[in-house]
């Protein structure tokens, strides 16, 4: 008896790259307004794509992009692509609370059509989770790759993006004989593996990861219907970062969808501040990064809110630590400094740019100049509504990817999904504190005093 099997082919990078490109742009680019500042937009997202796909080619060895050209070659430059379009994007973030003019410029598609490629999509990228295997935990990740969160680190990745196998990256020589080209990952020894449960490293990964990213797409959608309010502009937007081969490739990473989806979950519930605070404090405990976001959302819930939103962050925190205290009590202190970052700025070992070239020492400038300017938005702009919130948080993130020694420019769902929404959204100068949080106590309403009556009038 025959017994039907399943048959799961993951997703070819270049492949996926064409098509999305063409959809990119049939979808979202005004034809009639070429030059129009959304085009321009689409175009700096789109611009992420060939950086990131150098960089996947580096780190597997193919040769479809720049063909005759080295791994370590493909790193750097891809590396360098990624990080000149963040710093383009920081800019462009920040720039964004000084444009006034907010034209609603909605898809090229109606929202019955974007939604049923956008339910396409997630529903291909939750097959495609479910359908691949975690990779082993590397004792590296746990003890490196910067500060965070060991509860974090401790989860394997999942590989969503199909790997060539040694037959496919041989090329034919002179004589037509085949040679195979060299992974630069096999010319460093490989990690050790730490043993971990069977049923925990292949139901934990998935299960977290396709709920993130259930939850990050959700989240897009939320914030277009019930901030923006247009349904069709959160399907859009939700559409816009599906096609990105970076979420196709990602998805599966727990590094990148987990504090993703619990910054959105932040940005979705800004009107309620206990919740908003619990969501970033649970993403700054997981990924360390978000604690630069602290002096601009503490700036934004001043008016109102202060209190509440510092209880939920501090709730979250305490959480995150009892929880690793419990589970990693042998070297708790260790992983507690790494969690808050209170470590020596790492100086060897690192990945992406400051691990092929660039000298390490030139991150602590760096560091000091990304410390100042998160302070600086506790004074500025003095007015924080949500279109503060989205593009200087979209705008911070995007800038750490510059000091982020270990894949810096490679963690682009901590800022990308807020870049894409600040592109679409309106004029949102109303949403203020003031007018969106509700007061912590309700002030009775006092009882409207009545005029005295006149005394009678004496006889005569």
């Amino acid at each position: 008896m025959l017994v039907p099997t399943l048959a799961v082919t993951l997703t070819e990078p270049p492949s996926w790259v064409v098509l999305s490109v063409f959809s990119l742009i049939g979808l979202f680019v005004v034809f009639h307004r070429f030059w129009s500042l959304r085009n321009l937009d689409i175009l700096l997202v789109l611009s992420f794509i060939p950086g990131f796909m150098l960089v996947y080619e580096g780190q597997q060895g193919l040769d479809t992009w720049l063909p005759g050209t080295s791994p370590q070659t493909k790193l750097y430059w891809g590396f360098l692509s990624l990080l000149v379009c963040c710093g383009l994007m920081a800019v462009r973030m920040l720039w964004d609370t000084a444009i006034v003019r907010r034209p609603l410029l909605e898809p090229n598609l109606n929202s019955g059509g974007m939604l049923f490629i956008g339910i396409s999509l997630l529903l291909f990228l939750v097959i495609n989770i479910a359908m691949s295997q975690p990779s082993e935990i590397e004792s590296s990740r746990i003890n490196g790759l910067g500060p965070g969160n060991v509860l974090l680190k401790s989860i394997p990745r999942i590989e969503t993006m199909q790997i060539p196998q040694a037959s496919d990256l041989a090329i034919p020589d002179s004589e037509g004989n085949r040679s195979e080209l060299i992974n630069a990952a096999e010319s460093t020894p490989p990690p050790v593996a730490i043993p971990t449960n069977s049923q925990r490293s292949l139901l934990v990964p998935r299960i977290l990861a396709i709920v993130s990213n259930l939850i990050l797409i959700a989240c897009i959608v939320g914030v277009g219907y019930w901030h923006f309010g247009s349904f069709n502009t959160g399907v859009g937007t939700a559409t816009l970062y599906l096609l990105l081969p970076y979420t196709a490739h990602t998805a599966g990473n727990v590094a990148h969808v987990v504090p993703g989806a619990l910054l959105l979950l932040a940005l979705l519930m800004y009107r309620q501040p206990i919740l908003s605070g619990i969501f970033l404090g649970c993403a700054a405990g997981v990924v360390y990064y978000p604690f630069y976001l602290l002096p601009l959302w503490c700036s934004f819930y001043w008016q109102r809110g202060i209190q509440r939103f510092a209880m939920g962050f501090a709730i979250s925190i305490l959480s995150l630590i009892i929880a690793m205290a419990i589970l990693y009590q042998n070297n708790f202190l260790q992983h507690l400094g790494f969690m808050f970052g209170i470590k020596q700025v790492e100086m060897q070992d690192l990945y992406g740019v400051w691990g092929l070239g660039w000298h390490p020492l030139a991150r602590i400038p760096i560091i000091v100049v990304y410390i100042i300017l998160s302070l600086s938005f506790v004074v500025w702009p003095a007015q924080k509504n949500l279109a503060t919130l989205m593009s200087c948080s979209a705008g911070l993130l995007a800038a750490a990817q510059f000091w982020h020694g270990f894949g810096g420019g490679l963690f682009l769902a901590w800022f990308l999904p807020f870049a894409i929404l600040t592109i679409f959204r309106p004029n949102l100068d109303y949403c203020v504190a003031l007018e969106v949080v509700r007061p912590l106590h309700k002030k009775p309403k006092s009882a409207v005093k009545q005029p005295p009556s006149e005394p009678p009038m004496a006889a005569a």
